[in-house]
């Protein structure tokens, strides 16, 4: 994959995982949102994964690409359920986009 298209996605793995740990955080010992916070360690661990093996041109980046994918598209299906949470709108839109950075990548 070229450098751009890389860095690009990389770019999109961070904000996933900065908008993961916010959400996470903020929703941490609310009741009913156990597993929206799951979801976002989920998928924040995903990215992290990722981006590792994506900086360090590591084989398995397909594998943990669609992992990843897989997990950002549950993150973003739960905390789309919270319309009345900022923070999960944010972790919703940036995991949405995060999914779409790796089908990019697998393409």
């Amino acid at each position: 994959m070229e450098n751009t298209k890389m860095e690009s996605c990389v770019a999109a793995f961070e904000t996933c995982v900065e908008a993961c740990e916010t959400c996470a955080t903020e929703n941490k010992g609310i009741a009913g949102m156990e597993n929206c916070t799951e979801l976002c360690n989920t998928c924040k661990d995903a990215c992290n994964e990722l981006i590792t093996a994506s900086k360090n041109n590591a084989d398995n980046v397909d594998e943990l690409c669609k992992k990843c994918e897989e997990a950002c598209t549950a993150c973003a299906a739960e905390c789309e359920k919270h319309t009345d949470m900022e923070q999960c709108m944010k972790c919703a839109d940036a995991c949405r986009k995060c999914a779409s950075a790796c089908k990019a990548m697998l393409a």
